[in-house]
């Protein structure tokens, strides 16, 4: 058990102890390594495609407003001239670990030929979302804002020297430029053995 919290230091609230972050008014979700193994035990894991059909493009049009689904939780979303990506582009057949199954569906729209990137709002730092390789390279060719729930930003600036990135609490209300403003929706994101160490949130766009 953690004593020190590795990416955000502040002062407790109403969903933060002083070391972990956690849902107000919500039963406790914790497990433990005894919990693990008996779910790993007890379930037998459904054999993991190598492909499956996906990768197309779709779009959504709104008035001023046009989001294209790029894969998994990764959107992008183009309104009042801000070109904004949520989450992990990500990359087909890329595995992150032995833990980690590889990505079996291709993206919507090729990295290349994505736009230019003015913000990426990254929810949490769960590895199918908070994915550092292809944060960097959005970094090298776009330069984008990164607006994320605290604690993110520490993982963000160990890993992507120079990164252009703000963190903010629950609530907090973000500029990213040409009238583009984010705000910081609540989640907690600790799953069977959470890393609750670091916040997560639904993040809320407005242009």
């Amino acid at each position: 058990m953690r004593s020190v919290n590795p990416y955000y230091s502040g002062p407790p609230s109403d969903h933060f102890d002083g070391l972990r972050f956690f849902n107000p008014d919500h039963p406790d979700t914790d497990r433990g390594l005894r919990d693990l193994l008996r779910w790993k035990l007890k379930e037998t894991a459904a054999p993991w495609p190598r492909s499956v059909p996906g990768g197309r493009l779709f779009r959504m049009l709104v008035s001023r407003l046009r989001a294209t689904i790029v894969g998994h939780a990764s959107v992008l979303i183009q309104a009042g001239g801000v070109n904004v990506l949520t989450d992990r582009y990500g990359r087909k057949g890329r595995a992150h670990s032995l833990r980690r199954p590889a990505a079996c569906v291709g993206t919507g729209i090729a990295f290349e030929s994505l736009p230019p990137i003015d913000a990426v709002l990254l929810s949490h730092n769960h590895y199918d979302h908070l994915d550092l390789a292809t944060l960097r390279r959005l970094h090298i060719r776009h330069g984008p804002l990164i607006v994320t729930p605290l604690g993110n930003d520490a993982i963000l600036r160990r890993a992507i020297p120079g990164v252009r990135v703000v963190a903010g609490d629950w609530w907090d209300r973000i500029q990213i430029g040409k009238g583009g403003e984010v705000t910081i929706v609540p989640r907690i994101t600790g799953r069977l053995v959470p890393d609750a160490t670091a916040d997560g949130a639904v993040v809320r766009l407005s242009c």
